[in-house]
């Protein structure tokens, strides 16, 4: 079948199997601008192209919306689409996160015999699309001269896991979906996930343990298996002008500004962050219920980044050097420094009746509910921004507003909680999400968990605990007649159900009901003021 090569108005199509250090075949299609002999090249490695398995590809940006292929090559760079191994028309078993530093080598190498190879290689992805090229940019390949990069940190660990939590079972679904031609009856019921002990939901997925998998599980600290990983820690590594983008509601955006944060100074002042009003996948959701801009970003920003980068011009999209992004509810984009110093804080206290004031509640006020782990309430949506029910409407939400806002007021960073707690059990959760109010409805803006055993892991049930954490960070404005709201639980859709007995939250089979307790006393939350 292969190679296959066809030829449209202006491209010539390759589509070929190409070798890797150990046999495997990968296939890779280059997509070459007619009449050019020389040109840059973009470079991305898919496990997604599943639609064109098995056929003859046809260049169009309807065919291949993903990458735009047809601006690409209209701008003048050829592109190198390659489906990474085990997935699509490739080769071999694939194992997420393992072999992408090789194969991406191997590939670079293959790039630079081709004829077209003039000496720039331009790696674009989007999530695990991004992770295979983190893998091998601690190599420093002399010739790549730039990035167009998305929704996916170099820390899987703390995409993974958050203060003792677990965020949605390490997206079982996503990793099997990936071995489908290895596991093509894949079990994708997610009633399967809520089923102890957690660490089996991969046999019932696929009908068989894969330690790969598990093993992001189980290791449940940042501890030599996730700082061996080949795409860990790269940030402090990177030497190469780069565009990163994400989104509001996307759950990968804390390990995109820990990426920003840790570049070297260098590398920041000659970069640019964008973060729009998106969830994963570069788009507000069909679902959003909250009037927001869609964002189909990458002929938008990465194509005119990478013309701009090869031709030398000035990038005019965004500043170098700084973070532009949309404030939830302005409806404007703005652009400031981060990491943030020295900021204003504007700081609010829990108090009576559900209030939220300028003032901190000075006695021994608390407040119960209860959390049966085995009784989800499903208030929590995610991913996008949404509708929140009503206050007052389940007994297992603490709900806390603020005054109706006087003047127009402006935030943008991380939303710190600290508040004292206690519980019955001897561990369990506490979740916060935040939102803002207009109208009468709420919408969320982001929120953050933690576990008794984070804290303190000898907790003696009935002790005052001090949870004093951080949310990613977030942009939002209110406007006047608007508020803030705040709510506290235990169960969340975001992070696996924890089962309030004490143990690694995969391995334990028991339950229990917790009564857990927040105490108002000095409890507050603060905002960083744009």
């Amino acid at each position: 079948m292969y190679p296959i090569t066809q030829k449209t108005e202006i491209a010539e199509i390759t589509e070929d199997l190409v070798p890797m250090r150990d046999g495997v075949r990968l296939y890779t299609r280059v997509v070459a601008p007619i009449g050019m002999e020389k040109c840059p090249i973009v470079f991305v490695r898919t496990p997604y192209e599943s639609a064109h398995k098995g056929k003859p590809h046809v260049i169009d940006s309807a065919n291949a919306p993903e990458y735009h292929e047809s601006e690409f090559v209209k701008a003048g760079f050829a592109l190198v689409i390659q489906h990474i191994r085990g997935t699509n028309d490739s080769e071999g078993e694939c194992h997420p996160y393992t072999n992408e530093k090789n194969d991406g080598l191997d590939t670079l190498d293959y790039i630079r015999s081709l004829p077209i190879y003039d000496g720039e290689i331009y790696p674009v992805g989007g999530s695990y699309l991004t992770a295979v090229h983190y893998s091998y940019f601690k190599t420093k390949p002399e010739d790549i001269k730039s990035a167009y990069l998305s929704i996916m940190t170099d820390r899987m660990f703390f995409r993974n896991h958050k203060n003792g939590c677990c965020y949605q079972f390490c997206n079982p679904f996503w990793y099997a979906g990936t071995m489908r031609n290895k596991y093509p009856n894949i079990v994708t019921d997610k009633k399967i996930t809520h089923v102890r002990p957690y660490k089996d939901i991969f046999k019932r997925v696929v009908g068989e343990d894969v330690a790969a998998y598990t093993n992001t599980i189980m290791n449940i600290e940042y501890n030599e298996y996730w700082k061996g990983r080949d795409e860990d820690s790269v940030a402090e590594h990177l030497y190469f002008p780069i565009l990163f983008s994400d989104g509001w509601y996307d759950y990968y955006l804390d390990g995109m500004f820990s990426v920003w944060e840790r570049l070297p100074k260098e590398t920041r002042d000659k970069s640019a962050l964008i973060v729009g009003p998106w969830a994963h996948c570069s788009f507000v959701g069909k679902n959003s219920e909250y009037p927001l801009p869609n964002g189909d970003r990458e002929p938008i920003f990465g194509l005119e980044w990478l013309k701009c980068i090869h031709e030398g011009k000035p990038y005019t999209k965004a500043p170098l050097g700084k973070v532009t992004y949309y404030s939830i509810g302005s409806g404007e984009w703005r652009t400031g420094e981060f990491p943030r110093h020295n900021t204003e804080k504007r700081r609010f206290y829990f108090g009576k009746g559900g209030k939220m004031t300028d003032y901190p509640c000075n006695d021994d006020t608390s407040l119960s509910y209860k959390y049966n782990p085995d009784e989800p309430i499903n208030y929590f949506k995610f991913l996008c921004i949404y509708k929140a029910p009503k206050i007052n409407t389940c007994e297992s939400v603490l709900n806390f507003e603020t005054d109706e806002f006087e003047k127009t007021e402006s935030f943008f960073g991380r939303i710190r909680w600290k508040m004292d707690v206690s519980s019955d059990c001897e561990d369990t959760v506490f979740f916060i999400r935040f939102s803002m109010v207009e109208d009468g409805e709420a919408y969320n803006l982001t929120e953050t968990i933690t576990s008794l055993s984070h804290i303190n892991k000898n907790y003696v049930p009935g002790e005052k605990l001090t949870i004093d954490t951080y949310t990613q960070p977030i942009a939002f404005t209110i406007k006047p007649g608007c508020k803030i709201r705040v709510d506290i639980a235990s169960d969340s859709d975001v992070y696996a159900p924890h089962a309030n007995v004490r143990g690694h939250w995969a391995e334990v089979t028991e339950t229990k009901i917790a009564n857990n307790t927040v105490h108002l006393k000095d409890a507050f939350v603060e905002f960083e003021v744009e």
